[in-house]
């Protein structure tokens, strides 16, 4: 549909249109605009989408929610593993909830996702999260045409993630405000290597 394209201005636009917008976009970009979109998936079609994003509070907006869900099921395990972890909505700054987490503490979070803990993937040779960025092309939207570039961004934690619950409550995060740069990581650059 003609309204999820728009064509650039300027000197190029007798060319024929080159896309520089995609409508619905943030629903994708921003934490927790894809909570909301997550959830909207899992409730339409739960047969195909329930459990794909973990269970998920937006706060301030969902703080009530989050305190009946505490309050009944506690923010750790009975091994001590942490339940829930809180992330800033400003892409950095992902924090264990501690187990004494109170509503007054819910509320100073103030924009932030509370989200339950999955074990992450993590790679043998660097224990740490780390995520991926994929550089795409969309040169259409209908028929989607999609191009993915050969390059992409391999982002890890500045830390070691916690092999045990006591590693949690040592470690105020496990995710900093700061990445690991990948050439300070000589066991991933072997890995590579390794890979071809």
């Amino acid at each position: 549909d003609a309204a999820l394209v728009r064509p650039l201005r300027g000197s190029r636009a007798g060319a024929g249109p080159i896309v520089n917008h995609v409508g619905g976009l943030n629903e994708l970009a921003y934490k927790s605009k894809l909570a909301v979109f997550a959830a909207s998936l899992a409730a339409a079609h739960p047969s195909t989408f329930e459990g794909v994003a973990p269970e998920t509070y937006i706060l301030p907006d969902q703080l009530g929610a989050l305190a009946r869900r505490l309050k009944s099921e506690g923010a750790a395990d009975a091994h001590g593993w942490p339940r829930w972890l809180s992330k800033s909505v400003k892409h950095r700054g992902v924090r264990v909830l501690p187990s004494n987490a109170s509503e007054d503490y819910l509320r100073s979070l103030n924009a932030a996702l509370v989200q339950r803990r999955v074990k992450p993937l993590l790679l043998r040779s660097v224990p740490r999260v780390f995520d991926l960025g994929l550089y795409v092309l969309l040169s259409s939207v209908r028929p989607l045409r999609a191009y993915l570039f050969e390059e992409a961004l391999v982002r890890f934690g500045s830390a070691e993630y916690p092999a045990s619950p006591a590693g949690f409550a040592r470690q105020e995060s496990f995710v900093i405000d700061d990445y690991s740069p990948v050439w300070k990581l000589p066991a991933f650059a072997a890995d590579v290597r390794a890979c071809g």
